[in-house]
């Protein structure tokens, strides 16, 4: 069976993906922990790095057809770059930037758009994480579910393309608030314990 343009475009993604998280293990935040984040550090954190994703996201979409069409997956990850620093950065600000792990990095970029994915490998009480072992054949079970998710956000991204002007306008509001979602997500989770096997070896190794 030949392979939908949408699912190997977000094929090509996800490899895009995978290779933006090798880079996040070398990124290292310029912000030190404190013993309560200040609220308005925060806010103003999540505020720029929303601010920067709009942008981005309507300056891609700007060129119209074919050629705004070829600057999707670039924008994604453009997008996804700067909501995984401000992640790291939230987690530094709480302490906790060692207990970052691939798992918790995809549950707050995806998390408002499919908390259900994850359901087998994150536990989310009032005031806890729980992070349960995680098998190769799992991760990928949820880089494919992902993969879905994705393929459907490329789709409309590509409609938007062909609407000059109004479709800038629509995807770039879109990514200000899916990263203002993000934020809200990492600071929830961030401001919790976190509890994982793994975490704590990581943490004995040092």
């Amino acid at each position: 069976m030949n392979e939908l343009p949408s699912q190997g475009k977000s094929n090509g993604f996800l490899e895009g993906l995978i290779e933006l998280f090798a880079g996040f293990e070398d990124y290292r935040s310029p912000y030190a922990p404190t013993i309560q984040p200040p609220e308005e550090l925060l806010n103003e954190l999540v505020q720029n790095a929303s601010f920067k994703s709009g942008l981005i996201s309507a300056t891609c979409s700007l060129p119209p057809g074919p050629l705004g069409i070829l600057s999707i997956l670039p924008e994604l990850l453009m997008v996804y770059r700067i909501q995984g620093h401000l992640i790291m950065d939230i987690a530094a600000l709480y302490g906790k930037e060692v207990q970052v792990t691939k798992e918790l990095l995809l549950y707050c970029l995806f998390k408002h758009g499919g908390a259900h994915v994850f359901r087998k490998i994150i536990e989310e009480s009032s005031f806890k994480i729980l992070i349960r072992p995680t098998t190769v054949r799992v991760f990928q079970t949820v880089l494919e579910k992902l993969g879905i998710m994705i393929s459907k956000t490329i789709i409309r991204k590509q409609f938007a393309r062909w609407v000059p002007i109004g479709g800038a306008v629509v995807t770039g509001t879109f990514a200000y608030y899916d990263t203002k979602r993000v934020g809200k997500t990492a600071m929830e989770l961030f401001s919790k314990e976190i509890h994982s096997d793994e975490i704590r070896e990581m943490l004995e190794s040092q």
